[in-house]
Formats: C-alpha cells, sequence, structure tokens
C-alpha cells in the first residue's frame, strides 16, 4: 500500500474543515467562460462522498473538493499547491495509506485519468474511503486466528486429557494393590508415602476430568439427560457427601429448605455436579464459621444458593469470578488449591438448564453463589422430552417409542385422597423406573398417567414392553390394599418414524 510521502502537506496548525465545507470555483473557470455551468459542475463536485482531486503537471494539488480535504484531515492551504506525493498511474487502482494531522490513519482506494486543465496536462485524482472496510478485514482475520488458536487449544487439552487418563488409572492401580500389601508387605513410612502419592493422582485426574468438561461445553457437546429431581433430596445427598469434610475443618453445614417438596425438569448428574462444585469452593475458601445451602421456590423459578462465612473476593474480582482458570484468594504455599475451572464448569452447566448464576461476595466477610433453575409445566416437559427424541432421532437416523399407562377412575382416588393417591403415584414411578433396563429410558407422571420414553426401541418391539409393564403393574395393584378393586389399567404406544404424525399433533397440542 503506497504511503503519504513525509514533508509533502504540512502540518495543520487549524481544526480540519467541517463535512459542510465548501469549495470556491477558481476564479479562472469564470474567467473562461464556463459562468453557471461551471459553478453547477463544482456545485456538484463539491457534495461527492469521494475524494477528488487535479494534480497539475509538475505533481502540485491544483483543486481539492470537500471530501479530499476531510479524507487528508488537512485545510485547503495546507493542500492546494503543494506536491500530491503518491505516484499516479492512469487506469490502476491503488491503495493509499493516509495519516492525518491528529494522527489517524486511514486507507483508500485511488484511481488517476489523464485531463487538460487549464490547457496543460494534468490527472483528475478519485479516491475512495476503505477504512472502515480495511478494519473490518483485518478484524476478520484476528477472529479468524483466534478461532484456530482456540481450536488447537482445544484439541491439545482434549488429546492430552485423553492420553494422560489410562496411564493415571494404571498408576492409581499399581499403588493401591501395594498399599493393600497384595504383593507383600510394606512398612508405615512407605504407606504414608503411597497415600500421598494416590492423593495427588486423584487430584490430577479431578483436573483433567474438569479440562474435558470445558472442553465438550465450550464444543457444544455436553447432552442433557432430564428427568423429575427431588432438589431436597439433591441438596441433602449433597451436604452428606460433604459432612466429613466440614468437620475436619470444624466447619458448621447448614440446610435452609422449604417443607414442600421442590420438583424440577433436569439432568440430575449435571445438576449434583453443580451443588458439589460449589460446596467444595465454599469449604476450602471458608477457615470458619459455616456453610449453608438454601432452596426458595418462586413462582417461574427456583433458586438455589451456597453461603459461606469465608474469605470473600473484591469487588475488582467480581467481573471474572466465573472465566477459566481464575482464582482469587489463592496464596503460594501450602493449602487448597484448585484449577479454577470449578465455577466456569458450573455457569456453563447451569446456562445449559436456561438458569442464571451470580455472585455476591465482600472481601473477608463471605461470599453466596446463587443461581436458578426455570420450572416448566408438565405439558412442556412432555414436549420437550419428545421434540429432544425426535430431532436425536433424526440426526442419527434412529427411532424410539412412547408407552403411555392410564390408571381410569384415578380422579376419584385423588377426591377420596389426594395424599395416598400422591404416594400411590409415587410408588409405581419408582416400579416404572426399577423395571426400565436402559439408562436412557425416561419415565414422567402425572394425574394417574405414566408416559415411559424408550430410546432404541422399534415398532416391533413396543407390543413386549408393553405386556411385560402391564404384568408388572397388574401385580402391584393386586397387592396395594388401597389401590386394589379401584382401578383399571390401559395401555397405547406410538413409534417414530412411523407414527411421527401423531406424535407431530401431540407436539403441537
Amino acid at each position: 500500500m503506497a504511503k503519504l510521502m513525509a514533508g509533502k502537506f504540512p502540518a495543520a496548525k487549524k481544526k480540519p474543515p467541517s463535512p459542510m465545507a465548501k469549495v470556491r470555483p477558481p476564479d479562472d473557470i469564470l474567467a473562461a467562460g464556463l459562468g453557471a455551468a461551471g459553478i453547477r459542475i463544482f456545485s456538484i463536485i463539491s457534495r461527492i462522498a469521494e475524494a477528488i482531486l487535479i494534480v497539475d503537471g509538475k505533481g502540485r494539488v491544483a483543486f481539492a473538493n470537500p471530501a479530499a480535504l476531510r479524507f487528508f484531515g488537512r485545510p485547503e492551504k495546507d493542500i492546494l499547491g503543494q506536491p500530491f506525493g503518491y505516484r499516479l498511474q492512469p487506469g490502476q487502482t491503488t491503495e493509499i495509506e493516509v495519516e492525518s494531522a491528529g494522527g489517524v490513519k486511514k486507507a483508500g482506494e485511488m484511481q488517476v485519468v489523464d485531463i487538460t486543465w487549464q490547457e496543460q496536462p494534468a490527472s483528475l485524482v478519485t479516491i475512495r474511503d476503505i477504512t472502515e472496510r480495511k478494519q473490518a478485514e483485518q478484524l476478520k482475520l484476528e477472529v479468524e486466528k483466534h478461532i484456530r488458536l482456540e481450536k488447537l487449544k482445544d484439541e491439545f487439552i482434549n488429546t492430552v486429557s485423553h492420553e494422560l487418563r489410562t496411564p493415571l488409572s494404571i498408576t492409581k492401580e499399581a499403588i493401591s494393590l501395594i498399599l493393600e500389601k497384595i504383593p507383600g508387605e510394606i512398612n508405615a513410612q512407605q504407606a504414608e508415602i503411597l497415600e500421598i502419592a494416590r492423593s495427588n493422582i486423584d487430584r490430577l485426574a479431578r483436573i483433567i476430568n474438569s479440562l474435558l468438561d470445558v472442553s465438550k461445553m465450550e464444543a457444544g457437546k455436553v447432552e442433557l439427560k432430564k428427568v423429575e429431581v427431588d432438589l431436597q433430596a439433591l441438596v441433602r445427598m449433597t451436604a452428606l457427601a460433604f459432612e466429613a469434610k466440614a468437620r475436619e475443618k470444624g466447619l458448621d453445614l447448614r440446610l435452609e429448605l422449604p417443607d414442600q417438596k421442590i420438583l424440577i425438569w433436569a439432568d440430575e448428574d449435571k445438576l449434583n455436579q453443580v451443588f458439589m462444585n460449589l460446596v467444595d469452593n465454599a469449604i476450602k475458601f471458608t477457615p470458619q464459621g459455616f456453610v449453608k445451602m438454601a432452596l426458595a421456590e418462586k413462582e417461574e423459578e427456583v433458586l438455589c444458593s451456597v453461603h459461606d462465612s469465608g474469605i470473600g473476593i473484591s469487588a475488582e474480582d467480581l467481573p471474572r469470578v466465573f472465566d477459566k482458570f481464575s482464582q482469587f484468594g489463592r496464596k503460594d504455599g501450602p493449602g487448597e488449591k484448585g484449577t479454577g475451572l470449578g465455577l466456569s464448569i458450573v455457569k456453563g452447566l447451569v446456562s445449559l438448564h436456561g438458569g442464571k448464576i451470580w455472585v455476591d461476595s465482600e472481601l473477608g466477610r463471605g461470599t453466596v453463589v446463587t443461581f436458578s433453575l426455570p420450572k416448566m409445566s408438565f405439558e412442556d416437559r412432555l414436549k420437550e422430552c419428545l421434540s429432544t427424541m425426535i430431532q436425536e432421532s433424526v440426526e442419527k437416523k434412529g427411532f424410539f417409542s412412547v408407552l403411555i399407562f392410564s390408571l381410569i377412575n384415578w380422579e376419584a382416588l385423588e377426591q377420596e385422597s389426594e395424599e395416598k393417591a400422591s404416594q400411590a403415584l409415587d410408588r409405581i414411578v419408582k416400579l416404572l423406573q426399577k423395571s426400565l433396563r436402559r439408562k436412557g429410558d425416561t419415565v414422567m407422571a402425572r394425574a394417574g398417567r405414566f408416559f415411559l420414553f424408550l430410546p432404541d426401541t422399534k415398532k416391533m418391539d413396543a407390543p413386549f414392553v408393553i405386556e411385560r409393564m402391564k404384568e408388572i403393574l397388574t401385580e402391584h395393584i393386586a397387592g396395594d390394599t388401597w389401590l386394589k378393586g379401584k382401578i383399571k389399567l390401559e395401555a397405547r404406544s406410538f413409534s417414530f418414524p412411523e407414527d411421527a404424525v401423531e406424535l407431530g399433533k401431540w407436539l403441537d397440542r
């Protein structure tokens, strides 16, 4: 790209002309007898967005329109009569670079045409401002470079992580065998050293798993297997898992849960990972005091929080709290350490569930991490589950079946005792879940109706599953003193792709 030659246009002492600046037609135009026509021509030129200049045979600027003054960022007096400073190549398009008096760099596309000016050979120069286009091209190149680097980084992390898992597992198993004294006796000092080695192998394995989790989420490869999750039960299970660790540090592990059961449509394993990460983080950075887990049910969402009385996070660090590899309050030397990936993973998992997460903290006064989970109606849950299965089956050219069992006269049972009806429904759901043979099978129930979603089950196989489930349910009802003789059982099934139209109608309800 051609550049402006130093010293050709003197530096401006005044501000550049405004966009509305006008150029008066040279006196020789009027003298040449062009009169009003000449004035109209120059009036049009003064309004053109492209820079237009006339360069005489000596290479000096004889005319410049307002667009040219704006492009070069100089007043008329610093351009007219000055050397143009660019090589004139008629018939060619040349890219030029200009630095204005204010230090702003611009790029232009220059074209030159030979003309006659004041009966002497001259050049008509037009320059189109392409600064924004060049900046966009540069930005695109930088973005593409960043994407390539991110992809290389992710591939490297993925490859290294996978390659490390196998040797780590083998090493850990070998140490465990020695600790169990299967090859022979070891003394107390040897056992202590081996325990330290095994503990560090476990820590390294957790780091590798965290890297893989982040890599999967960024690649959009994390799939949610949603079921109805009892949040109170999940929180209590998390508290139980950390009870010993909290006790060792002298911390009070508290629960603040509503009396009414909260059921949420979510991936239980992923939610468990969220709670485990948050509580582990809270205990890790709380030297004394308490760690509290709380649930609060709102109209359209459930709020989950982990509150601690730990070291806290400063106000300037809060905006970066969910960034990868970010750690705050960590000191060199012995003590709790991590990868700085925990909160990044937590945020990703919460976002996948359609929720939000935020942190309130004050240095030296503790931290509260709160995340929301949206509540969904039973109908929306059914539609989401069905829609997901249809999409996956289409992408993988697969198939699935949906079995529906209805308990006739269920409304009468609810009127008799809503509490007993609810308990009976829960027992049947647990029975069906226990009877299903594959992890991907899903059971949903409401008002005496049970929906069984069975991936990879063909239409020809559905009747066999229905008969097996009917036998199980019939036997259960006959053995239930409250249900016996009060209800009848009906069953039907849909299969994809054979019943795609019926399933589509179901989704449109």
